[in-house]
């Protein structure tokens, strides 16, 4: 049973050239975040995990707060060499980070964080917990087509009127982590390889994500709902706040909402680096958000 969410994932890479210092400053600006709006007891448990060429730099360069125990742990303590984890590309190596790491560390419920995620809400380990169980995000499975590829990698009925877990930020347990991957173990074909091998013959397809496998394998198994609250519209978005998200160029305008009397309606929310939003102004508007509560 779910007691609470006091651990947290972020996979880091730094790219090679230029813009890798505003990929630092957007994880430092998450750290920080989290560092203003986490009001428990207890810190923070947030995990780094990072390709062995960064880790250095995000040691010394990642800032550091009481209220948030910062691990940064390399890729290759997880994946051996010779994993078949080090053939996938950046994005699906993130999402096999948010599974099998926490799996393997053996969380408990754990929220998953992304560089271009910022925390603009209060909460604590209870926040999202309710009844032993977490109260995560979720879309319909009509939304995009990853959910029925991964229906069939995973040997599952699909229904595009049901709904599963969203993408980051969301909250996952371990258990069920483990399980996803477990799922793809055959005889002397562990899960990466197997991954791998779909990647490889969907290529141009996106034929799994970290969240349709977590929610389709669980849903085979029938323990989705031992972790998770099913969907309903008292709690419809929980993490997210969708207002004040930033997905595409043309959103930039939602920037003039961060004020206190126009205040994210979830304690997250989403400014991708790769629209173009520049990182100076996501700065002003956090800080106005920040002025703004401090102000009531």
């Amino acid at each position: 049973m779910l007691m609470e969410v006091r651990q947290a994932i972020l996979p880091l890479a730094l790219r090679r050239n230029v813009r890798r210092w505003d990929d630092l400053e957007r994880a430092s600006l998450l750290i920080e975040s989290l560092a203003r709006h986490w009001r428990d007891d207890a810190p923070l448990e947030l995990l780094v995990v990072a390709p062995r060429r960064d880790v250095g730099v995000l040691g010394s360069g990642l800032p550091r707060f009481a209220n948030i125990d910062l691990s940064i742990r390399s890729e290759s303590d997880f994946f051996p060499l010779l994993s078949g984890f080090y053939l996938m590309q950046g994005w699906h190596r993130q999402q096999i980070i948010k599974l099998h790491v926490p799996a393997t560390l053996g969380f408990g419920g754990y929220l998953t964080l992304d560089s271009d995620v910022c925390c603009v809400g209060d909460f604590d380990a209870m926040t999202f917990v309710t009844d032993g169980r977490t109260l995560s995000q979720w879309e319909p499975k009509s939304r995009h087509d990853w959910w029925r590829q991964t229906a069939e990698v995973v040997g599952a009925p699909h229904d595009p009127g049901d709904r599963g877990l969203t993408v980051t930020p969301n909250i996952l347990h371990g258990v069920l982590a483990a399980q996803a991957l477990e799922h793809f173990r055959t005889g002397m074909m562990n899960p990466m390889m197997k991954l791998t091998g779909w990647l490889i013959r969907r290529v141009g397809s996106i034929p799994w994500t970290e969240y349709s496998l977590y929610t389709c394998v669980a849903e085979l198994k029938g323990n989705l709902f031992d972790y998770h609250v099913p969907w309903g519209p008292s709690n419809d978005a929980p993490l997210l706040s969708y207002s004040h998200s930033i997905w595409h160029p043309s959103q930039y305008d939602r920037l003039s909402l961060y004020t206190s009397s126009s205040r994210p309606d979830a304690p997250f929310v989403v400014l991708q680096s790769s629209t173009g939003v520049s990182l100076a102004l996501v700065k002003a508007a956090i800080e106005r958000l920040a002025a703004g509560r401090g102000a009531n």
